[in-house]
């Protein structure tokens, strides 16, 4: 059965509507069901201003369902989905805080560390949520893998970030940019956690075996007695 709201039959006159381009001004006409056209006049991609990206943002099959799927509409599903994870690896560790308290520390580091050093945001902050459930004894069906499902996470995305807390894309000098993120994010969150040996700032970080140069900034000011930027 196709959904009645792309099925043009239940359409009405409003299903056809202009908008103007924001970089020329240039009339831009859509059926209600496009998320996007390109302007006739500049070449601009524009978002369709009165569309409703609830279901979209979560469905599996929103590409095949409205076609492309723009950069706006793909930022949103990655956001929700770690929204979605989060709120998963939370309910599956239940009133265990101090593990909660880990997964959200580890995922601060590594957005930070990410922003500077590059990778993949989403397989970084996923990985990030995930490795506590992964250091602990998973209940049946609250695996990571079991997570990434229940959230919708994309089949390529979902692998990549189960590599990464298998340890796989470590290979020395050649460490994926996601790995080498997640990696240095987890070593600090041991130095803040006091898990780790004491050091002194300066030569002993090289102790920590950190693979960025801004894991290494940052754990110096953990070790000042800071966290996390804000």
């Amino acid at each position: 059965m196709k959904c009645p709201g792309q099925d043009t039959r239940f359409w009405g006159h409003e299903a056809i509507f202009e908008a103007h381009c924001p970089k020329c001004e240039a009339p831009v006409e859509f059926f209600k069901d496009e998320s996007s056209r390109k302007c006739r006049r500049c070449g601009h991609r524009v978002l369709n201003p009165n569309m409703d990206f609830g279901c979209a943002a979560y469905c599996k099959y929103a590409e095949e369902c409205l076609g492309e799927i723009s950069p706006e509409l793909l930022a949103k599903r990655a956001e929700m989905l770690k929204d979605r994870v989060a709120a998963e690896v939370k309910r599956s560790l239940g009133r265990d805080f101090k593990r909660i308290g880990r997964a959200l520390k580890v995922a601060e580091f590594s957005r930070e560390i990410q922003r500077e050093e590059g990778g993949d945001e989403a397989v970084v902050i996923l990985a990030a949520y995930l490795e506590s459930i992964r250091s602990g004894n998973a209940a049946p069906g609250q695996s990571p893998a079991d997570i990434l499902a229940r959230a919708g996470a994309p089949y390529g995305l979902a692998g990549e970030v189960l590599a990464i807390l298998e340890g796989k894309g470590a290979q020395g000098g050649d460490a994926s940019s996601n790995f080498r993120c997640f990696h240095d994010a987890k070593r600090i969150a041991d130095l803040a956690e006091g898990a780790m040996p004491a050091l002194e700032s300066g030569p002993e970080i090289s102790a920590l075996g950190l693979l960025t140069e801004t894991g290494r900034k940052i754990a110096t000011r953990v070790l000042a007695g800071t966290g996390p930027e804000a």
